[in-house]
């Protein structure tokens, strides 16, 4: 895949789920929010505190990584390439696989272990705008070249490009997740 296409695709995902939650969840109250779905499942409001610690880590690096590539002239790429970690972790996350590929989350970003506030739903969409941002700006860099490194896994490093699809995509798992469990109004 070309990586133009890949950027074009996830910046079309990106405005659907932007849409997606301005729509669903901006209107509703903080309770309707908290309603946890089962015993052991996260609310909307835990959801999207897990995607902001997500998001906490990984958008500043994907900010210096790009600001890194286009200071070395790295020029975007024809073809898209991916490496073994990044194809795992893309799969790992896939939303169509949501019931199969079930994970626990690292202590850093559980919402069980993390200060959840009821502005969780505002924080997501302020940070999404970023991405988008962040996802016009890859548009003039290599995304092969540009690298960042995993937190739970140091020695792992996503290419620029993975990474990008991994949040997508990642976002949209849980977003779906928080869907299911916020009480229709």
């Amino acid at each position: 895949m070309a990586q133009s296409e890949l950027l074009d695709r996830l910046e079309s995902d990106l405005k659907k789920l932007l849409e997606l939650v301005r729509s669903q969840f901006t209107l509703l109250p903080t309770e309707a929010l908290q309603v946890r779905p089962g015993p052991e499942r996260w609310n909307a409001l835990e959801c999207f505190a897990h995607l902001n610690a997500h998001f906490d880590y990984f958008l500043p690096r994907i900010e210096l990584a790009i600001h890194k590539a286009k200071a070395r002239s790295w020029a975007p790429a024809g073809e898209r390439q991916q490496n073994w970690y990044g194809r795992r972790a893309i799969r790992a996350v896939d939303p169509l696989q949501m019931d199969k590929n079930r994970r626990k989350s690292p202590k850093r970003i559980n919402p069980k272990y993390l200060q959840v506030r009821p502005i969780e739903v505002k924080a997501f969409l302020i940070n999404m705008e970023m991405l988008l941002r962040l996802l016009q700006q890859a548009r003039e860099v290599d995304l092969n070249k540009a690298k960042v490194t995993h937190f739970r896994w140091p020695h792992f490093s996503f290419l620029l490009g993975d990474l990008l699809e991994y949040v997508v995509l990642h976002a949209q798992r849980h977003t779906l997740q928080a869907q299911a469990a916020a009480p229709k109004y």
